[in-house]
């Protein structure tokens, strides 16, 4: 099983955990930039169901994720 750890100097204190009865949030739950509509955050869960999403800044420089824009001459 793959595991998805943060780079070092991530700071596990600053994410602010959704509740599970809450409707999402449309802000990054670790730098609160807003993530707009059609994006796609990383969105983690803990076992008691409370949620956390990265926006793409955050992704990139916290978790690695790389993103690519869709070039449509391509399709």
């Amino acid at each position: 099983m793959m595991q998805l750890q943060p780079k070092d100097g991530f700071d596990w204190n600053k994410v602010t955990w959704g509740r599970p009865d809450s409707v999402r949030s449309c802000l990054c739950s670790y730098c609160s930039a807003v993530i707009p509509e059609g994006a796609m955050p990383l969105i983690m869960w803990t076992n008691d169901s409370h949620a956390a999403q990265f926006c793409l800044a955050c992704q990139k420089a916290w978790w690695g994720v790389m993103s690519f824009d869709d070039d449509e001459d391509d399709l």
